[in-house]
């Protein structure tokens, strides 16, 4: 059977294009999209390289616990039902920036719960059916802008003095931290924080407006097309060597330093346990 791979985000930007070619590696996908027609629309664009390898759209919303877990689960039944309860890998590449404070059901900010506790919580659903594979792999996708974040304990979803721009470095901090994390506590795994570097896509104009969309446009047009930072992904969640660098900040391919602060292992342990009180599931229950 052939390899399986979910991705969130397959709609769109980067997420399009690493189901385009994971597809084209002869790996079947499982794709995550929060609309049934954009689901649709993406099927039909990559018709041409699903003759042998399947595509298969999970139709979720990662904006709260109860969403997530639900999307969590809908995925792990169909990995169970068609591809006999494996999977090798996990592309987490969904995310979301937004212009001012907004909180979502469970009163946590939407920017910090999308872009870090859905991680947690999808991770949480696939970590039993990964552990099947011969060769699981765990991509997050990070950013640059982590190194210029700082983690305050007394706001660590930025309810106090919300500033978009901080939110979402804070957010892309806290993937290199549960990446690291998650590679100590899963060593069988293979797990990396990927920087895709600027890049030509709609993420930072989905949610925001006035100043700050108008800034993401101009700065993400002199970015990379979609299929510079996938094609490196797709590298590092199929090539042999990358299995040494599990855990690591990966950059156009190469392992490189994070922020200094991320290689605190108390931090690392601190915002995990704070996820798990926040999303109430925790990885030694399963």
């Amino acid at each position: 059977m052939n390899r399986v791979a979910v991705v969130t985000g397959a709609t769109s930007g980067i997420g399009f294009a690493v189901t385009e070619l994971l597809l084209k590696e002869k790996i079947n996908v499982i794709a995550l999209s929060r609309d049934m027609d954009k689901a649709n629309q993406t099927k039909e664009k990559l018709k041409d390289y699903i003759n042998d390898v399947n595509l298969d759209f999970v139709i979720g919303d990662l904006s709260d616990n109860e969403q997530t877990n639900q999307t969590g689960e809908n995925i792990a039944k169909l990995i169970k039902d068609k591809y006999k309860g494996k999977l090798d890998i996990l592309m987490n590449i969904a995310g979301r920036v937004t212009t001012g404070y907004h909180e979502n059901a469970d009163g946590n900010e939407m920017t910090f719960a999308v872009n870090h506790l859905s991680v947690f919580i999808l991770t949480y659903h696939l970590t039993p059916f990964l552990i099947k594979s011969d060769d699981p792999r765990v991509l997050v996708v990070s950013s640059l802008s982590h190194y210029r974040a700082s983690i305050n304990w007394n706001n660590i979803q930025n309810k106090k003095m919300y500033n978009i721009l901080k939110a979402y470095k804070r957010s892309k901090l806290y993937n290199v931290f549960f990446v690291k994390e998650y590679a100590r506590r899963f060593e069988m795994i293979s797990t990396f924080a990927i920087d895709p570097g600027l890049v030509r896509t709609n993420i930072g104009a989905k949610n925001t407006t006035g100043i700050a969309k108008l800034a993401w446009k101009l700065r993400s047009s002199s970015g990379t097309d979609i299929y510079y930072p996938a094609r490196y992904m797709i590298d590092v969640a199929t090539k042999e060597e990358y299995k040494l660098c599990s855990g690591d900040y990966i950059k156009k391919g190469k392992s490189v330093k994070s922020n200094p602060i991320t290689y605190n292992a108390d931090h690392g342990r601190r915002l995990w346990e704070y996820t798990e009180e926040l999303t109430h599931i925790s990885f030694n229950n399963q």
